[in-house]
């Protein structure tokens, strides 16, 4: 793996970890308040680490995205087309996933609901 695939995966793990973080956060807040919510704020998971962008993602896709470790969710225009491909796209967010290989083993490695992290 090559020193800008791995720095790329980690800083979108890093903010994978975020969001997962943030998730977590919402629910004890709508399980307090008995307000369910369809979309929560979450950071853009790309690789870039000055990134500070954020976007409402409706919860089924953020789920949809989670279920898969090799899913980030990103601002259009955030992917990286050489470690990456679109899955799914809306106006405010796109669903990226990464190629096989290096790129996914990583991903995988680093995913917060994994079993082995």
């Amino acid at each position: 793996m090559d020193e800008r695939t791995r720095r790329v995966g980690a800083n979108e793990a890093l903010f994978r970890r975020t969001n997962v973080e943030i998730e977590h956060l919402a629910d004890e807040v709508e399980d307090a308040l008995a307000l369910p919510t369809e979309a929560f704020v979450m950071v853009c998971e790309c690789g870039d680490l000055a990134c500070t962008d954020r976007m409402d993602v409706p919860r089924p896709v953020y789920e949809r995205a989670r279920a898969d470790a090799a899913h980030f969710i990103v601002k259009p225009g955030h992917q990286a087309a050489d470690l990456e491909h679109i899955v799914e796209e809306a106006d405010d967010y796109l669903v990226v996933r990464k190629e096989q290989g290096a790129p996914a083993a990583l991903a995988e490695r680093t995913d917060p609901r994994s079993p082995s992290t």
